[in-house]
């Protein structure tokens, strides 16, 4: 249950900054790099992570992977690679006072991003359901996204009600717990994805609710104990790999820092010539939604693919920790967003990102 409730918290924040007139009418060009940024990662990362999943040297190993689980497991290391992460961004504008149009692109890019790919991800569940055997034939993964999609906006809807005029941050504290724990609740019992059920609710919300801000601030008041929350999960679920896992993971990395870097040229020069060619250096960052994914997928899907996913997962978030800030601030140094006393400024250091 508390892994359930991290899990939604994430989905239902991440769907109330999701604003749709906020979303149409914005003009910076986030829309088109974010999802540029997400198909090109996920093109790159699942042409080529299902040839390795179903290579010899997976054999090798003697694991029975199947076709249908290298296709699982090709898919979820592809819409965890497109996630982007805030953070890093963040963190540069909190130490170095950067400020302007790069450092506003790379924040609603992110933003947008991550949104995009928990759609994707949840998907993904209506594509593999475990009951894909036994229900009739007319029912197929379009049946289930329509009941993900329409739970997540019934929840939201029902819960706007309930909710009516309250303002007290305390009580809707207490009623988003409810909802959250609600939602996982249908997702266990559906075998659905728990992010997009909850990214649907809190999309309900910020577009019904005339007081969407002050449950946006009270989610994001609580957000950072539930990340730890989730990091901490992903430490006790890891199980020691193969040497096969440790390749997947050096792979992964590799794909999916290029696929950052081709999205963000792509983009440069075929969408929004606005862009520059060198954004992706900025969007390396890979946070806790890729976190969430992981471990949703491997609460639900068992077998030794899901494994060396949630291994390649785990590696890339901790090592673009590391080197994700200082890539930011790299990039808008060059695009002379910091002044000249940032230049100076000792580098960050991951746990002074953490902090």
């Amino acid at each position: 249950p508390i892994i359930s409730l991290s899990i939604g918290w994430i989905g239902l924040t991440y769907g109330m900054q999701a604003n749709i007139r906020d979303l149409v009418q914005a003009e910076d060009g986030a829309l088109r790099l974010a999802l540029t940024e997400c198909l090109v990662t996920m093109g790159i990362m699942g042409l080529l992570a299902y040839p390795l999943l179903t290579s010899p040297i997976a054999w090798a190993e003697g694991f029975q992977i199947s076709t249908k689980d290298a296709q699982l497991g090709a898919l979820i290391l592809a819409a965890s690679a497109a996630v982007g992460s805030p953070t890093a961004v963040a963190f540069v504008r909190r130490r170095y006072g950067a400020k302007g149009p790069i450092t506003t692109l790379l924040a609603r890019t992110t933003q947008l991003g991550e949104l995009f790919t928990i759609v994707a991800f949840g998907v993904i569940f209506c594509l593999f359901h475990k009951s894909v055997e036994t229900m009739p034939a007319q029912w197929n993964a379009a049946n289930w996204v329509l009941v993900t999609v329409g739970l997540g906006v019934g929840l939201g809807l029902m819960f706007r009600l309930f909710l009516g005029d309250e303002h007290n941050a305390d009580k809707q504290f207490l009623s988003l717990l409810g909802i959250v724990v609600f939602a996982a609740g249908a997702a266990y019992l559906l075998q659905l994805s728990l992010l997009l059920i909850n990214l649907m609710l809190g999309v309900t919300l910020a577009n019904t609710c005339s007081y969407s801000a002050e449950i946006k601030d009270t989610l994001l008041r609580y957000q950072r104990p539930m990340f730890i929350l989730i990091l901490i999960f992903a430490g006790a679920l890891w199980t020691p790999v193969s040497q096969t896992g440790w390749i997947l993971a050096v792979v992964y990395l590799a794909l999916r820092s290029g696929g950052r870097f081709i999205g963000g040229w792509a983009t440069s020069t075929t969408v929004d010539t606005t862009v520059r060619r060198d954004i992706g250096q900025g969007l390396l960052g890979h946070g806790e939604v890729a976190v969430a994914m992981a471990i949703s997928a491997r609460l639900v899907y068992e077998g030794p693919v899901m494994d060396l996913v949630f291994n390649a997962v785990l590696c890339s978030v901790v090592i673009n920790e590391i080197w994700a800030a200082r890539m930011v601030r790299g990039l808008l140094i060059n695009a002379g967003e910091i002044n000249a006393d940032a230049h100076h400024s000792p580098p960050p250091q991951p746990a002074e990102m953490k902090a």
